[in-house]
């Protein structure tokens, strides 16, 4: 081994003796070329030849020679030659002084952009070290743990934050593997994940935020939220890993779905008792009703019979009252009627079908044909659709808003509009009249049952308004009305929109 690094050691100092030996053979012949072309400009080559020289020397330099061994060249080559031409000495040194001004300028001008440079990256050295507190400082500061690992998943870097989450002090745990803060049964998953990630560069979970448990150093298990992402150098591939505990918000989860389902169960068993118990008041609102019918319908014929055979014969006063009597009786079996009719929505309704609204318009329309000849209404639609309902509970609702804009009318004739349009998933129709309108005060009564209006100037029993809410909220939809009062009213209500096999509509 020995004798290897002698030999090995003459091969260089041979090698540098012929490389010294080769600089020393373009030296002399560079001095000779000089010294001649000097030659040549004293015996009369003019400036020619003297620039001749200077080439010569700025060629040997670009070869490789330095700017002193050309000075050495040109001080042998001035002493040998000046005593020749002593009045040309001031002039050659003049331009030998420009030619290795003009040599030296570039090794100068390099020599400070070499000091520049050194005090560039002296100062970028130091930015860099500010910075790198700043981010330690940073790092160090907060409150989630903040976790480095190399390739191999061995812990390089651990932040306060992560020592009060995990228990760990960062003497603990640096240079251990990141498996120490997983549960027993992540830990598999993680080393496959590891292995995979080294041998193709990337690992599903870099970049991503998801949920995941720690372990603690005194055995606890708690929630976290986990960000991961990788950076290389030279030495190869570091994974930086956030890791916040959510064990606060995991508890108001948790509190907020008891909470939730809670409630749930309270507006379930609520919405059923009360379901129970309009179920009940329906019956019992039917049966009264229904039991109610047969006494009044005695009441009714016998005064109708008194009124028929008495009137006239008995005072003015009696005749007036037997005239009331038998109105209360009519009014009484009509709100009788109506209140069945209202009971029956809920209870006795029909399964939905498809109906064309057209015909359902149609067939409301020669219900009321004596009511619209009578009062000179002009009932018109645009093109309606096709929708699941109940088709005799859907011709009462246009039947009730049309009835209701013939009957409550100004002076003039009115005039009824029915439209639809669609939006969503539902059906928007209206009724709109040009008829007295609605108050302002009376629209939160307006679809309560026996709530009227206009008592003693027309007819009726407020229910009819109640039946539309009723119809139109099993249906799953909203019925409300706009008006200005004086100058008519729309009424609007919702309606599913109906989806066939084939098509919507």
């Amino acid at each position: 081994m020995k004798c290897r690094q002698r030999q090995y050691g003459l091969m260089k100092y041979v090698y540098l003796l012929n490389s010294l030996h080769d600089m020393n053979d373009s030296l002399n012949e560079l001095r000779v070329q000089y010294t001649s072309t000097l030659q040549d400009y004293l015996e009369g080559g003019g400036e020619a030849a003297l620039e001749h020289a200077y080439e010569l020397g700025r060629k040997a330099i670009a070869e490789g020679l330095g700017v002193l061994d050309i000075a050495s060249v040109h001080h042998d080559a001035v002493i040998r030659l000046i005593q020749c031409a002593p009045q040309e000495s001031a002039h050659i040194t003049k331009r030998a002084a420009e030619f290795f001004a003009e040599s030296i300028a570039p090794f100068e001008m390099t020599f400070r952009g070499f000091q520049e440079s050194i005090a560039n990256l002296r100062d970028l050295n130091m930015a860099l070290e500010r910075s790198e507190k700043r981010f330690r400082s940073v790092v160090q500061a907060a409150s989630d743990a903040i976790i480095s690992t190399d390739s191999s998943g061995n812990i390089i870097s651990w932040n306060r934050g992560a020592q009060a989450i995990f228990g760990y002090s960062e003497e603990e745990v640096l240079g251990k593997l990141l498996i120490i803060l997983m549960p027993e049964r992540y830990r598999d998953d993680y080393l496959r994940n590891l292995v995979q990630a080294r041998s193709i560069r990337e690992s599903k979970n870099i970049g991503r935020t998801f949920e995941s448990h720690g372990l603690r150093k005194d055995g606890s298990e708690f929630p976290l939220e986990l960000s991961i992402a990788s950076w290389r150098t030279e030495e190869g591939i570091f994974y930086t890993g956030i890791v916040r505990d959510i064990t606060e918000r995991k508890q108001a989860e948790e509190a907020l779905h008891r909470a939730r389902d809670e409630l749930e169960l309270r507006v379930q068993e609520r919405t059923e008792d009360l379901a129970r118990a309009n179920a009940e008041l329906e019956q019992f609102a039917y049966i009264a009703a229904h039991d109610l019918q047969e006494p009044l319908r005695m009441i009714s014929i016998f005064t109708q019979l008194l009124a028929k055979r008495y009137k006239g014969r008995l005072d003015k006063d009696a005749d007036e009252f037997i005239t009331y009597v038998v109105d209360g009786a009519k009014h009484m079996q009509q709100m009788i009627e109506d209140l069945l009719t209202y009971s029956r929505v809920g209870t006795s309704g029909k399964p939905f079908e498809p109906a064309n609204c057209e015909a359902v318009f149609d067939q409301a329309v020669a219900n009321l044909k004596v009511a619209i000849e009578e009062n000179g209404a002009a009932v018109t639609h645009d093109p309606l659709p096709t929708v699941m309902v109940d088709t005799s509970q859907m011709i009462e609702l246009f039947q009730n808003l049309i009835s209701n804009a013939i009957k409550f009318r100004r002076e003039e004739p009115p005039r009824v509009h029915v439209s639809a349009k669609i939006a969503d998933n539902e059906w928007f129709f209206s009724v709109s009249d040009n008829g007295i309108g609605i108050s302002p005060e009376f629209m939160g009564q307006l679809f309560k049952i026996f709530q009227r209006e206009y008592v003693a100037k027309y007819p009726g029993t407020g229910v009819g308004l109640a039946i539309c809410r009723r119809i139109v909220e099993r249906h799953g939809g909203r019925i409300w009305a706009e008006s200005e009062h004086g100058k008519g009213s729309t009424f609007y209500f919702t309606i599913q929109k109906y989806i066939e096999a084939q098509g919507t509509k």
